[in-house]
């Protein structure tokens, strides 16, 4: 810190060195251009002191921007705290509607990441409804509160935008514009000037969200686990990715993966008493958390629900009963958009899934959702492996199916 103030001093110091220096040149330019004294007739002795006084400002300006550029001791600049983005889309994280509930370890596991000097990347990963985003908005607002510099980023399955979005951040945290000039210019690698500057600032957090689709994340073709991408683990802060895909050979050695599972019960009561704590008491709390899987997604319709005065059932216990013959309507009711909007669809329980469905469509597990419908007819009990062979799945969906299909089907699900 010492070190810090006195180099702060000699910046200052060689800042006014600077301007006292123009200002003498200033006067020396206008003696030779306007009404010289005598001894300004001497036209050699003026220029050479004129040229002496350019030189010795030029000089005092590249030292003083150089000490300003200058990293402390750990050979890392902090972030300037207060710099907002501004144009096109927001960059600011949501806020989160209502208490976290059952996900204290892994916010401290994000959290001692964050306050830590050595930055990296994380994954919280897991099926849709899991509250992966709700996560990520709260550690981004106690990164917030801790000092650190915040960027939201959506996933658009769009790398080009991806890649200006990141490109804006690194400009946020203090990338001059003349790199992405060089990049624009194509004598550079944009994603490599992106990465080269976030890896020389610390004090940030940039949230990826949503990246569900992250082969086509890019640049290029190669995988994100290469960490030639846009998605790398080495800044001086933290990258924060949210993704359905749970695959650790997505992301790579170098990636803290937090694979999200279902809220305990007692957790899962707690969201929905904070909602509707009039609705029941603990125990039938848990109860209706239990009967929903405890996922969030499904918690938060359930308490939503329930704290309107005008809802037809008005109790946690009601609530469950009337799940048995009312599921579509209280969880899975159509919404004018959610078929079509992807952004709608995560907020409603069943278009949720039918994102995770469509995606494993796209990947080839053709056999994905007739497989989950078929399981879904059977009673809710394990079932035996063995079960599911390619002439049940055949004789029940009418498709094609070979061990190798039906195998890769039950693997997407998982």
């Amino acid at each position: 810190m010492t070190d810090n103030r006195r180099a702060a001093r000699v910046g200052s110091a060689a800042a006014g060195s600077s301007a006292v220096v123009a200002f003498l040149v200033t006067i020396v330019t206008n003696y030779v251009t306007a009404q010289p004294p005598k001894w300004a007739e001497n036209t050699l002795l003026v220029w050479s002191v004129f040229g002496a006084l350019a030189m010795v400002s030029l000089g005092l300006f590249f030292w003083e921007r150089r000490l300003a550029a200058q990293a402390p001791e750990n050979g890392v600049r902090p972030v300037p705290l207060g710099r907002i983005a501004v144009g096109g889309h927001s960059m600011n994280p949501p806020t989160a509607s209502a208490r976290v509930r059952g996900r204290e370890a892994e916010l401290e596991r994000i959290g001692a990441r964050v306050r830590a000097s050595g930055g990296g990347m994380v994954v919280v990963c897991g099926a849709g409804g899991l509250g992966k985003t709700t996560l990520a908005a709260e550690s981004a607002a106690q990164a917030r509160a801790q000092g650190q510099a915040v960027v939201w980023i959506r996933w658009r399955d769009d790398p080009a935008q991806l890649g200006q979005d990141l490109a804006q951040a690194a400009h946020i945290l203090g990338l001059p514009d003349s790199r992405l000039e060089e990049a624009r210019m194509g004598r550079v690698s944009l994603v490599d000037a992106v990465w080269e500057h976030l890896a020389d600032v610390t004090g940030w957090l940039i949230v990826v969200d949503n990246v569900d689709t992250p082969a086509r994340v890019g640049p290029g073709s190669g995988p994100p686990a290469a960490y030639r991408g846009w998605l790398r683990p080495y800044g001086g802060g933290v990258l924060l990715v949210t993704s359905r895909d749970t695959t650790r050979q997505t992301w790579g050695p170098d990636a803290d993966v937090l694979h999200l599972q279902p809220l305990a019960d007692d957790a899962g009561g707690a969201v929905l008493l904070d909602a509707a704590p009039h609705a029941g008491t603990e125990n039938e709390a848990e109860a209706l958390a239990a009967r929903l899987g405890g996922l969030p997604l499904g918690l938060n319709a359930a308490a939503t629900y329930l704290s309107v005065p005008t809802s037809r059932h008005r109790t946690f216990t009601a609530y469950q009963h009337a799940l048995e013959t009312e599921f579509a309507d209280l969880l899975g009711a159509e919404h004018p958009t959610a078929a079509t909007d992807p952004d709608t669809a995560r907020l409603v329980v069943r278009h949720t899934w039918d994102l995770s469905l469509d995606q494993l469509h796209r990947d080839g597990c053709t056999l994905a959702r007739p497989v989950l419908q078929l399981l879904a007819l059977l009673e809710p009990a394990p079932v035996p492996r063995n079960l599911i062979t390619p002439k049940l799945v055949t004789d029940a969906t009418g498709l094609p199916a070979t061990v190798a299909t039906v195998d890769a089907a039950l693997a997407g699900l998982h």
